[in-house]
């Protein structure tokens, strides 16, 4: 069959073809008939008429012709507008467009038809040769791999180990049975109604206010992914989408500081585990590598063997997570990898960020436990480096001081963006807002909130709280106060080396006013019984979310339409699911990882002697323990 020249195929290609609209109002994804092109209901009766879904990418001009500032003149030629940049960036001359072809073909004739079919549509030139991304043919299914049967396996495997220990332990004593045999550790670690119980039991000393904040970030952070999912997947009317970032709305654009309030919380606990008790510290950063690993290995387990078959939808064809995966998926579990283009997800970079500072704050207790003021000393050296050297890269690179400033620029390859490598996902670039963590923990441990609570006067505690939460709009503000001074590289600098401190500071300060003093209402609420087991699955809601955002909004057929209410809507529902999902996670997952690791590892090294409790289960080395009693 002649790919060009068959009659029957060219009208299958022209009737499933829908010829890209929108994208001088900044729709550049155009996904045209992806059900009608792969689901042919001549599919099995005339396979000489198979037809392929391909994704292709092209510039309707030449790079060299774009221009840095918007020109937009009603009476001037297309081009020119075409030619002009969107006001965050984005180039318009930029389409990427899902096409319907006969399956015969080659990438080559994909590329010549592709180019034929918009050009004589049109009545318009493309300036580049057509990139095919991806092809898929009708009825095609990649096929199960070895790898899939093990997860399902391996899911039922932990489910069942779960409901047989806790019939088990439900109809055995405790004193029948040796507490360290091997059965006993199994049971109790998986023992679903334990594990039930510590998700939501409140225990003594713990800092309850940090409950509240750890959930709430949690949502923000599900907010800020479901916005860039969609954006991801394309947005029909992004230009109503920019101007949300108009005026003060530049602001939202400085949202990746929110993630800065778990390095705070991560590195508070930290210390307080270290200074709870004595202990080793190589076993401490096993322990907090566990505590990281059990969820995020179910998570690269799945995109590297499940996803793929259970997700579908033109929207995929641009996410390269798969692919990454199963190339890079040691390196990740390692924890060593920084660099955003080889993470299984964009948002797994904080796993390594966040070991990696807690090997630092290990270090720096080391010094504490070998002489004090060597611990302080090092401690300040470090704190100081870690605002010098993220102000140097911005300055010495010419970096905006908001690097989402210009997000439009890296939205089609957001893997490709270098600058993230440097001063936004290695653990220098976070350093100091876990290192003001490690001085609050270091501060609730010598001074116990349980013994100083309501020192602090209520009058100063609300002038305290007000002035931390003007520090953090104040920082949110940085974006918009950049476009109007304009930019200017050693402010730019200054900015960067100060921000993240500012911040992490004002949430040490709202944490220290809720536990310290009297804060009416907002301590009542961060403090809420409601926020315990939810704050405790925060660390599996930011692992699966991502997930639960991909398979509802890449598996579209059309791109989105863009309005708060669907960034609402989307972000309940992904907030529900991923609750569901974490606490399973946690279930079958965590709580059993941890208290097996803690029983074979902790009991033995360390004895019985019992931990400092904070933050509902006992965190020793800022690592949660799951009594398994």
């Amino acid at each position: 069959m002649s790919c060009i020249l068959n009659i029957s195929c060219i009208s299958v290609v022209w009737n499933s073809n829908a010829l890209p609209t929108g994208n001088l109002y900044g729709s550049f994804r155009h996904y045209a008939s992806y059900d009608q092109c792969l689901k042919p209901p001549w599919l099995h009766t005339h396979p000489q008429m198979k037809t392929k879904y391909c994704f292709t990418d092209f510039l309707l001009s030449d790079e060299s012709d774009v221009k840095t500032v918007a020109d937009y003149d009603p009476l001037g030629p297309t081009m020119e507008f075409i030619n002009s940049p969107s006001p965050s960036g984005l180039p318009v001359n930029h389409i990427m467009w899902g096409i319907c072809i006969p399956a015969v073909c080659s990438s080559n004739a994909v590329s010549k038809l592709t180019k034929v079919m918009y050009e004589s549509a049109t009545l318009s030139s493309i300036a580049s040769d057509v990139t095919v991304k991806h092809c898929q043919e009708a009825g095609e299914r990649a096929p199960y791999s070895t790898g899939y049967y093990i997860f399902i396996a391996l899911i039922l495997s932990l489910i069942t180990t779960a409901v047989a220990s806790t019939c088990y332990r439900m109809y055995v004593s405790s004193g029948e049975e040796s507490p360290n045999s091997l059965k006993t550790i199994i049971t109790k670690s998986f023992c679903i109604i334990k594990n039930q119980e510590d998700l939501v039991k409140v225990n003594k000393g713990e800092i309850r206010s940090m409950n509240g904040i750890r959930f709430l970030t949690a949502t923000l952070i599900v907010i800020v992914h479901v916005v860039l999912y969609i954006v991801l997947s394309g947005i029909n009317n992004f230009a109503d989408f920019e101007k949300q970032f108009e005026g003060i709305g530049v602001s939202y654009l400085h949202g990746d500081i929110i993630v800065d309030t778990f390095f705070t919380m991560s590195g508070l606990l930290h210390m307080r585990g270290l200074m709870g008790r004595q202990q080793n510290l190589f076993g401490v950063l096993w322990k907090r590598y566990i505590r990281l690993i059990g969820p995020f290995a179910i998570v690269v387990f799945y995109l590297t063997f499940v996803s793929k078959h259970w997700n579908s939808g033109p929207g995929w064809y641009n996410l390269e997570e798969t692919d990454v995966c199963e190339k890079y998926w040691l390196r990740n579990l390692l924890l060593v990898n920084f660099d955003i283009k080889l993470s299984c997800q964009a948002t797994t970079w904080y796993l390594p960020c966040d070991y990696h500072l807690a090997i630092l704050g290990t270090l720096i207790f080391y010094f504490y436990q070998k002489k004090r003021q060597l611990g302080y000393t090092v401690f300040v050296a470090v704190l100081l480096l870690s605002m010098i050297i993220p102000a140097v890269l911005t300055y010495w690179l010419n970096f905006q001081a908001v690097i989402l400033l210009d997000f439009g620029k890296h939205i089609m390859n957001y893997r490709d963006t270098w600058q993230f490598n440097y001063i936004y996902t290695p653990f220098y670039s976070r350093g100091s807002p876990y290192l003001v963590g490690i001085a609050m923990g270091y501060l609730t441990t010598i001074y116990k909130p349980g013994v100083y609570r309501k020192c602090v006067p209520k009058t100063w505690s609300i002038i305290a709280t007000a002035v931390g939460v003007c520090a953090m709009l104040f920082t949110l503000s940085i974006a918009y106060i950049i476009v109007c001074r304009g930019y200017d590289p050693l402010e730019a600098a200054v900015f960067v080396g100060t921000k993240r401190i500012l911040w992490s500071a004002a949430i040490c300060c709202i944490i220290g006013m809720c536990e310290y003093g009297t804060v009416p209402i907002v301590s009542n609420m961060l403090s809420w019984s409601a926020f315990t087991p939810l704050s405790r699955l925060s660390y599996g809601i930011y692992m699966v979310h991502p997930l639960v955002i991909q398979k509802f909004q890449l598996s579209q057929r059309s791109t989105h339409f863009f309005d708060f209410y669907c960034i609402l809507y989307s972000t309940v529902g992904a907030s529900v699911i991923s609750i569901g999902l974490s606490y399973a996670m946690w279930l079958f997952v965590e709580a059993p990882l941890i208290n097996i690791t803690n029983q074979l590892l902790f009991n033995k090294l360390n004895g019985p002697v019992g931990a400092t409790a904070t933050n509902g289960t006992q965190h020793r080395n800022g690592v949660t323990k799951t009594k398994s009693s």
